[in-house]
């Protein structure tokens, strides 16, 4: 994965998705963080973003997904596990198959990272204003998708 430490300081190359389903986005997390974010993950050297999404859907929840639109290219700066974190992340918008049974879960259902169980759970979109999720731009930005791609610069929360 593209991602190295410099003393206190990470800088992290990500890819996340977007999904919309019934007005309802799906989002995931740690049992262990407050907060919720987009589905996706580390790219791989020599590996393009698409791919990299793909891959890890097929890696967290076994399913395969369409990798339809990017939306944002973001540089992202935040502090996280005692580490500053400089992320350049690319958000596509992806879409999972017309019969895949992720789309009528109502509950959480659980995916897998690194070993570890991660919480996935579709949200209404109405709701997302009071919840945690991060980055915190993400709020607004998934109820209006533009059809331009945006460059975000984004300073931590």
């Amino acid at each position: 994965m593209i991602c190295f430490d410099k003393g206190k300081d990470r800088f992290n190359f990500r890819v996340a998705g977007v999904v919309l389903h019934n007005n309802k986005i799906l989002l995931h997390k740690f049992d262990t963080d407050d907060f919720w974010a987009l589905p996706g993950g580390r790219v791989e050297l020599l590996e393009s973003t698409q791919d990299t999404l793909i891959r890890e859907m097929e890696e967290e929840l076994n399913e395969k997904v369409a990798v339809e639109k990017l939306l944002w290219v973001v540089e992202n700066f935040f502090a996280h596990d005692n580490k500053n974190y400089h992320e350049l992340a690319f958000y596509y918008m992806m879409s999972f198959s017309q019969d895949c049974p992720l789309l009528n879960y109502e509950d959480v259902f659980i995916g897998t990272e690194g070993g570890m169980d991660l919480n996935f759970q579709w949200f209404d979109l109405k709701d997302i204003d009071d919840m945690i999720i991060y980055p915190t731009f993400l709020k607004e930005k998934v109820k209006s998708l533009s059809t331009n791609i945006d460059h975000i610069i984004h300073h931590g929360d």
